[in-house]
């Protein structure tokens, strides 16, 4: 299927897979329950919104991931996007220096196809998830040549965590996701949106046992073939102040795009 929507890309526009993607998320909407309910009460408690306007923002919510999905299958496919960076040369600052830094992502918009479109000035050391398919294993390997980054992938046996702590040591960037907790009992707990919720406490106890710099970046869709970077500093002086900075910066973009933000459990819990 995965190769198939791949060709189709080649063939069809954007727009088409987005209309028929539209008619089928009310029934992927009715067969998830779980992630319906997570998604409606954040839009509920958090957001404030009433009932229907939270109903309504659940479908939005659903639609825009699956629009991310199909733009990583499109890129795959060769069609262009246009990514810009807004950070008023932070970037660029941070990579002029001779030490490594951190880079922490969120599941807000698709950060990867930052990955696609932007060349790095440094090496970059993108953590990612292993169980992913071969076809999208073997496409991101693909779509990340030429741009001066390269996939860690998680491992059992903790080695990618060697990994990333080598590349900083070599000056290089190590990127990963800082904003769920996958059954680790290493978490901090963090103010976010007028609650405490956890955060992994691993990413930023790289940033502070290493003594490096750190950057939150999220990529959020702004158009049919548009995406916007946005990158703000993360300081603290110990972990769990890195964790709420990084909070911080999580929940002013999630006020802004909170319909791109793709997170189906109870992140309050």
């Amino acid at each position: 299927m995965q190769r198939a929507l791949i060709w189709l890309y080649r063939i069809l526009p954007l727009w088409l897979l987005y209309g028929v993607m539209a008619l089928v998320i009310p029934f992927y909407i009715l067969l998830d329950g779980k992630g319906r309910l997570s998604s409606w009460r954040f839009f509920r408690r958090r957001m404030g919104y009433g009932r229907l306007k939270s109903a309504l923002h659940v479908y939005l919510n659903m639609f825009n991931m699956g629009m991310v999905v199909l733009d990583r299958f499109a890129a795959y496919a060769g069609k262009k996007f246009c990514v810009e960076r807004e950070d008023n040369g932070l970037y660029h600052i941070y990579c002029s220096g001779k030490e490594g830094f951190v880079i922490l992502s969120s599941h807000i918009g698709n950060y990867e196809m930052a990955g696609y479109t932007l060349l790095s000035p440094k090496h970059m050391n993108v953590l990612v998830y292993a169980g992913e398919t071969a076809t999208v294993m073997a496409n991101r390997e693909r779509m990340f040549e030429g741009c001066n980054v390269t996939m860690v992938p998680v491992s059992e046996d903790m080695s990618h965590i060697f990994k990333l702590n080598n590349a900083l040591s070599k000056g290089e960037v190590a990127s990963l996701p800082a904003d769920r907790v996958f059954g680790s009992s290493k978490a901090v707990r963090c103010r976010f949106m007028g609650a405490d919720a956890s955060f992994p406490a691993g990413p930023f106890t790289l940033v502070h046992s290493r003594e490096v710099s750190a950057l939150a970046a999220f990529c959020v869709k702004t158009g049919l073939r548009k995406y916007k970077v946005i990158l703000h500093p993360v300081a603290g002086g110990n972990v769990r102040e890195l964790a709420q900075a990084f909070a911080k910066e999580v929940e002013s973009v999630v006020r802004q795009w909170p319909d791109q933000w793709y997170n189906f459990y109870d992140f309050w819990a």
